[in-house]
């Protein structure tokens, strides 16, 4: 058997590739950065849903470094640390074949059912030393990191959220009081690539107090994006407060944004403990960029791979191979536990250029 995670992963030279991975009910985005003659390997968020078919990051990871001069993550970013984006992380920066050089986070102590997680994520961070991790806070500033200008490879970024003020108002508060308000202390971060300049925006679970209280009025010139990664997998705390009712939802946000795709990681609703997708949600988006340009990645088992090349040009295009090779599904249809490789049934499309 071939390596599927290399085939399918390592770009050409010069091109800026994001594969939004599918990993049941959770989120992981893998950036492949251009830098100069090489790439940089950036993952954003991590989990492996095993009752849903999500991809095994490990073994795709080891797949992928197998063999490189200069294996292993590059940085690892967490968006805020919940379990559903923050699985593994101990469990790659100790494997000999992946580890983590950087970590970036988003300051939030978490308490409850998330605690023992960020202890995971404190160990690597302690383990790291202060000069490899940085906190992330927004800024009207490009590459702005900790109060430093950070280069990542050739592309460039905009940390748009946690407001460093909002982090310093929920550090001061109790546990439980902390923990209600973990969405709205997540980091959104703008990626930028080619001379025609696409965005890519990754938002978390930012909720609704974050939206309408700290973003969009703010970065309202730095939100606009070619593609945007769904906040809350889809759920409906992106466009109203609770739940929903007869208020109008907030939709300021995502005319800022303007996507011309939406990607939403999620399995399917019957899949997932909190039924995402919610409707209501994938309605309004599928309002925004019509049905065709809206890619749930549960709908099919599927990963989504976008690439922007040099001059801006990009494409995007669903793939199952690494769903095939490394997708785990450790429930039957009797209920039984064996784990097993899930195989995806996706009609396979042309990747489709689009300027």
């Amino acid at each position: 058997m071939g390596n599927k995670a290399k085939e399918i992963i390592i770009p050409e030279k010069g091109v800026f590739r994001i594969i939004f991975l599918y990993v049941g009910q959770g989120d992981s985005t893998l950036l492949v950065v251009p830098d100069g003659e090489s790439h940089k390997f950036v993952l954003v968020d991590s989990h492996n849903c095993e009752t849903a078919g999500g991809i095994d990051i490990i073994k795709l990871l080891e797949d992928l470094f197998d063999g490189l001069d200069n294996p292993g993550l590059d940085v690892y970013i967490n968006t805020h640390p919940h379990k559903d984006h923050l699985g593994l992380v101990k469990d790659m920066y100790k494997n000999k074949k992946i580890g983590i050089k950087q970590v970036w986070h988003s300051g939030h102590k978490p308490g409850g059912e998330h605690k023992e997680i960020y202890k995971e994520l404190e160990y690597v961070m302690k383990d790291l030393g202060e000069e490899n991790v940085f906190c992330l806070k927004g800024s009207r500033d490009e590459n702005k990191l900790d109060d430093k200008e950070i280069k990542l490879g050739d592309i460039n970024y905009n940390v748009l959220a946690p407001a460093e003020y909002v982090s310093d108002d929920i550090e001061d508060e109790k546990p439980e009081d902390r923990y209600k308000r973990i969405h709205e202390q997540c980091a959104i971060i703008r990626f930028k690539y080619g001379k025609k300049e696409k965005q890519i925006l990754i938002t978390g679970d930012a909720d609704y107090e974050a939206w309408t209280k700290h973003i969009t009025d703010y970065h309202k010139d730095r939100l606009p994006s070619f593609i945007l990664s769904a906040v809350h997998h889809g759920s409906n705390s992106f466009f109203w407060k609770g739940e929903v009712d007869n208020e109008d939802p907030y939709k300021k946000h995502l005319d800022v944004i303007n996507p011309k795709y939406i990607i939403v990681s999620a399995p399917k609703s019957k899949e997932s403990k909190h039924n995402h997708p919610h409707k209501e949600a994938m309605g309004l988006y599928k309002e925004k960029v019509g049905s065709d340009n809206l890619h749930h990645l549960g709908k099919n088992r599927e990963c989504i791979i976008v690439d922007i090349k040099e001059d801006g040009d990009i494409e995007l295009y669903p793939d199952d191979s690494l769903v095939e090779a490394y997708g785990i599904d450790k429930s039957d249809e009797n209920g039984n536990k064996d784990k097993k490789i899930y195989p995806g049934v996706v009609t396979k499309i042309d990747r489709k250029p689009m300027g």
